[in-house]
């Protein structure tokens, strides 16, 4: 397991990947009572919103964690600038679309990508 860790492109394309099927299958499985071209747009909108979200997550985490290495508390500033970014663009997002309840909409994904982040920058931190 060790050695995809240490590979930064893997690090970077492989979670993204896996979000786009998980949450993409999830998606299809859910909408398939509407019919087969309704679940597949349903899995296509929610595996690639999946995946750009991760994308962006990793690639951000490992600029900042670059550039902040000498900074002191920099993990923690890190995985704070990072889950900022993801909650005022989620939430955004949802108040363009006009979602009636944003913060229980987004509470789960933002727990998710908190608990993905904080392994990320542990994982960055023993490399």
């Amino acid at each position: 397991m060790q050695q995809w860790i240490n590979n930064q492109k893997v690090r970077i394309w492989v979670p993204p990947t896996v979000g786009f099927l998980v949450y993409g299958c999830w998606a299809l499985y859910i909408n398939s009572s509407h019919g087969w071209m309704s679940a597949g747009k349903a899995a296509f909108t929610q595996g690639s919103y999946s995946f750009v979200v991760t994308l962006v997550l990793a690639v951000s985490v490992e600029w900042l964690f670059t550039r902040w290495l000498t900074v002191p508390l920099c993990s923690l500033w890190v995985f704070l600038v990072a889950l900022t970014l993801l909650s005022f663009t989620s939430t955004g997002l949802h108040i363009l679309a006009g979602t009636p309840n944003v913060l229980w909409t987004i509470l789960p994904g933002l727990s998710i990508s908190a608990v993905y982040t904080l392994i990320y920058v542990v994982a960055l931190n023993k490399l």
